[in-house]
């Protein structure tokens, strides 16, 4: 006969023997001794955490002959032929298995027949698992079960139970037991047994069971097995290690080992996605209750060399790899894309990626210079963590499509004028009549020769206009200039705008159409400070109405900014507008070709505007 093994020969026979679940045992216990249990429980909660046990341990407590304080005697018949499986008040079936509304209605058949004991208790495990027409059948039963009848429904998915049948149940949720009652236990059944197993042994015996008990003795089984021969894990740590440090090639090569070694593509991924969970909950500082001391030491390093930034993106690309192994035909190119994403940053070009380059970057790690782009590394700048890691932020911003407002490139200096051409403007053009001839114009000549303008920064920044030379013709100049470089619409409506005057470092524009004066006011900011740049003043812009006047080769009649505005047409507040230099603007047809084709069939009688 094969021996019996480890989680079968410890399972828990009495509240007692429960590790971990002290608040569930506790009610159980209250209700059995006080007669106060429900008609219908839920017990949810991870595999192998004593969910089935409790049930059976509480059918027992309903029929024990002998119940001392709400624990069962376990010599009793009853409590002897329920832990043997012989008993006629305890009924169990896998929901899993037996999911259809056949094996519902034969089980709510059953319930109305009686039995030897108190209590017939009925456990139904995975019972998420029920169909929906199963799940609609028992309800009613589940609700107003007879009174000698219980029901125990255990799942491991709770949410996908019907919400009809848990608001009809007393819900309870089982948790996994910490590493240090999985340690405990261990060594106890490893005396009780008679086991011979080294402290490496039991260590990695806990981190297999992972908080589970069934788990957990599962391994000790293996281990005991093989004569307490600890199973390797090398190839997965190294894997980790490789990924620290940034090394594709060992890492490539640490998954050539482990699968060499038996262990399959997913079994790496999942070990290694249980690393980096625990390296992120030790890295934000979570309780990690499920670690020992020694996991919880190798989770700090890992953490420490990675960064939280690393992690985080380990795991969204170790969990992306184990989804895409169901469909790829060679399981292991998931997992290896995964790992060169993840110890080469550069050849990463997701947002994930980005940040973490910016946190190495920012915390100047000795990795951060090898994930610069070369770009980055040619162009001079302060050390790592400087212009690098703005350089690496302005990349983020434009891969997310930040829409936040960016400074305009400077507009580079235009050339300025050639002596010749501002012959023209000196003594002989007429100052408007509100500003009186200003005395620096007629002395322009001397002033190019003054030897401190050269020698003034600001003087020699700007080239548009001689230095000192602010006249009506020189702004005129270099504000036909200036309105070429704006958008189509505002370069539509600076075409019709004049100089009217010059005074005092204030320009006063003139735009006949006052219907227009708002859109031309609405870009004054930004045609303020190109002009500015292109005089080589400092200068305030004004708005005034008046008559428009093109600048021509001969002088143009002064501007007179007090008269009265020209009548404007109500119906034309676009005139101003030049059709053609709008974006995506049709000339190519004709305004009566347009009408033409709006209403067919339609006769011209004439097309004079």
């Amino acid at each position: 006969m094969a021996q019996q093994s480890l989680y079968r020969r410890y399972r828990p026979q009495r509240f007692a023997e429960l590790r971990g679940q002290d608040h569930v045992v506790r009610a159980l216990r209250h209700a059995v001794a006080s007669g106060t249990e429900g008609h219908g429980y839920l017990f949810s909660g991870p595999r192998g955490c004593g969910k089935t046990s409790t049930a059976r341990i509480l059918a027992k407590a309903l029929n024990c002959t002998d119940l001392t304080d709400g624990e069962p005697c376990g010599v009793c018949e009853s409590c002897r032929a329920i832990e043997s499986g012989q008993s006629y008040d305890l009924f169990e079936l896998d929901a899993a298995s037996n999911n259809g509304v056949d094996a519902m209605r034969d089980l709510i058949g059953r319930t109305a027949v009686g039995s030897p004991g108190r209590t017939k208790v009925y456990i139904l495990d995975e019972v998420h698992m029920l169909s929906a027409a199963a799940s609609n059948a028992l309800l009613k039963t589940l609700e107003e079960p007879p009174e000698h009848v219980v029901f125990v429904l255990a799942t491991t998915d709770p949410q996908k139970v019907l919400p009809t049948i848990r608001s009809r149940t007393q819900h309870f949720e089982f948790s996994l037991l910490s590493a240090d009652d999985l340690t405990e236990y261990v060594n106890w059944v490893c005396a009780d047994a008679g086991l011979t197993v080294p402290p490496e042994a039991v260590a990695q015996v806990v981190r297999l069971g992972r908080g589970s008990a069934r788990d957990t003795l599962s391994a000790l089984d293996r281990v005991a097995a093989s004569g307490g021969v600890v199973e390797s894990q090398e190839p997965i740590a190294e894997l980790a290690t490789a990924i620290a440090e940034r090394d594709t090639g060992e890492a490539i090569a640490a998954i050539d080992r482990a699968i060499a070694q038996g262990i399959e593509p997913r079994s790496i991924g999942e070990t290694l996605l249980g690393m980096l969970r625990d390296a992120f909950l030790v890295a934000v500082r979570a309780d990690t209750p499920h670690l020992t001391d020694e996991d919880r030491e190798r989770s700090t390093e890992l953490a420490s060399r990675l960064g939280t930034a690393s992690v985080t993106r380990g795991l969204e690309l170790v969990g992306s790899a184990l989804v895409d192994m169901r469909q790829a035909s060679n399981p292991r190119i998931p997992l290896e894309v995964a790992a060169v994403r993840l110890a080469d940053v550069s050849s990463d070009v997701s947002v994930g990626a980005l940040l973490e380059r910016i946190e190495r970057l920012e915390r100047g790690t000795p990795a951060a210079a090898a994930t610069q782009s070369p770009a980055a590394e040619a162009a001079p700048g302060p050390a790592p963590g400087g212009s690098a890691a703005a350089a690496a932020r302005a990349e983020l911003a434009e891969r997310r499509g930040s829409d936040a407002p960016r400074t305009p490139p400077p507009v580079p200096p235009r050339a300025a004028p050639a002596p010749a051409a501002a012959a023209p403007e000196p003594a002989p053009e007429p100052a408007p009549p509100a500003e009186p001839a200003s005395p620096a114009e007629p002395a322009s000549p001397a002033e190019p020769a003054s030897p401190a303008e050269p020698a003034s920064p600001a003087a020699a920044a700007p080239a548009a206009a001689p230095t000192g030379d602010l006249s009506v013709g020189s702004v005129t100049a270099a504000l036909a200039a200036v309105t070429e470089e704006l958008r189509p619409v505002a370069r539509a409506l600076y075409r019709e705008v004049t100089v009217s005057s010059v005074t005092d470092g204030v320009v006063h524009l003139a735009l006949a159409n006052a219907s227009l004066m708002d859109k031309a006011e609405a870009v004054r900011p930004d045609v303020q400070e190109r002009l500015a740049r292109a005089v080589g003043h400092a200068i305030t812009v004004t708005f005034g109405a008046g008559t428009p006047a093109r600048p021509t080769a001969a002088p143009t009649a002064p501007v007179d900014v007090t008269a009265p505005p020209a009548p404007v047409d109500e119906a034309d507040e676009h005139a101003g507008i030049v059709i053609a230099d709008l974006p995506d603007a049709d000339v190519s047809t004709s305004g009566v070709d347009k009408l033409s084709r709006a209403f067919p069939g339609a006769t011209i009688i004439s097309d004079e505007p």
